[in-house]
């Protein structure tokens, strides 16, 4: 009797023990909350470090300090501390959405699709989520899962327009063409009745590695098109521009939707009409996909000097891509700049060495070019 008396004591004082320290954990997680209003970034890290020092099971201790971690840049360790909230408690839908995106701009696009199906498993339903999860399949490949998506998320919010660009993309990849017409139209006609009202503005000189361009370039049904670029356009939420919500929203996805629009005029050879919207479409909100296409439409017509000064453009914009070496090196042989084209080819084996046959045939057909064209 006394032993089971004393085991009584032990296990009371034992609960006694884990309910303190979880009162404790909860008052500095409240306080790290209050430490981030107050700007407090490293303070509020510290509190609820401690936090989950006290109670290392606490799912929403980990869950606030992986937006901690995510606004001093750290992805990897903010992704670490979703991991463990979703292992201590499966059923934390927002930990599902936010470690999606996240997996999402780390590239890991398979693990986001996971992500998304479970919170929407989970009850989570906003058009938000379906357009993100429709952009996902789209780079997947999955054009009609994607469509399915985008006219959930367009069922929800039918105002939003990137719902609209969305789908026209998902049109497009399943051939509808018309389709796709039809929904780059609305975002193109809403922007342009917004800017006659005064309620945006262009933005002149921007940063445009700001913009996250979903989508992957592939063959085309036109061999003297070798490849699309299927443009859903979000912010990056590490970006920052001074622009109102509205601009946020439009500027970016009319881009997209001039650019994705020319892509379809230049497959049916109608280069008037493509390059009436790859100039709008880099005055609108210039991204470097859209210099990189105007700039072989000016190759077409014989205008080295614009393809080159669309494709110095481009990579000022965006460097790092050994695409745009290539085409600019290419460039630069027929100009008959050879050493300079070197350079670029230099650079772009560089960045990829797997390249090496690629560049070694653009090179040569640049040259025979040149002879051809030469007097």
């Amino acid at each position: 009797m006394k032993r089971a008396f004393c085991l009584a004591i032990l296990v009371g004082l034992s609960l006694g023990t884990t309910a303190l320290a979880q009162h404790k954990a909860e008052d500095y997680l409240k306080k790290s909350q209050s430490l981030l209003m107050k700007r407090d970034l490293e303070g509020a890290i510290a509190a609820v470090d401690k936090a989950i020092e006290l109670k290392d099971d606490y799912a929403d201790a980990y869950v606030h300090r992986s937006s901690l971690r995510m606004m001093k840049g750290d992805i990897s360790t903010a992704l670490a501390d979703l991991d463990r909230a979703l292992l201590i408690n499966t059923d934390l839908t927002a930990a599902y959405i936010t470690r999606g995106h996240l997996r999402m701009i780390t590239g890991d696009i398979k693990g986001a699709l996971s992500d998304l199906d479970n919170a929407i498993a989970r009850g989570q339903r906003s058009d938000d989520i379906f357009s993100s999860r429709g952009a996902m399949k789209l780079m997947t490949d999955d054009p009609k899962g994607a469509l399915s998506d985008f006219n959930v998320a367009i069922s929800m919010a039918p105002k939003r327009i990137g719902h609209y660009l969305g789908r026209a993309s998902a049109r497009d990849r399943l051939g509808d063409q018309a389709g796709a017409i039809v929904d780059y139209n609305y975002v193109i006609d809403s922007f342009e009745l917004r800017e006659k009202q005064g309620k945006i503005k262009k933005p002149g000189t921007q940063d445009m590695s700001s913009p996250i361009i979903i989508g992957t370039e592939r063959p085309t049904s036109n061999p003297k098109v070798t490849t699309r670029t299927d443009t859903v356009v979000t912010m990056n939420p590490e970006a920052e521009v001074s622009m109102t919500a509205e601009e946020m929203e439009y500027l970016p996805n009319v881009a997209g939707a001039y650019l994705n629009r020319a892509q379809i005029y230049i497959e049916r050879r109608d280069s008037d009409a493509a390059m009436v919207d790859l100039n709008k479409s880099v005055s609108v909100y210039p991204h470097f996909a859209a210099y990189d296409i105007r700039a072989q439409e000016w190759k077409k017509r014989g205008d080295l000097n614009g393809a080159l000064a669309d494709l110095n453009r481009s990579i000022e914009l965006q460097p790092g891509r050994a695409f745009a070496y290539l085409e600019r090196g290419a460039t630069l042989v027929l100009m008959g700049k050879d050493a300079e084209a070197e350079k670029d080819f230099s650079e772009c084996l560089a960045l990829d060495p797997s390249l090496k046959a690629t560049v070694e045939s653009r090179r040569t057909e640049a040259k025979k070019q040149k002879q051809k064209d030469s007097p």
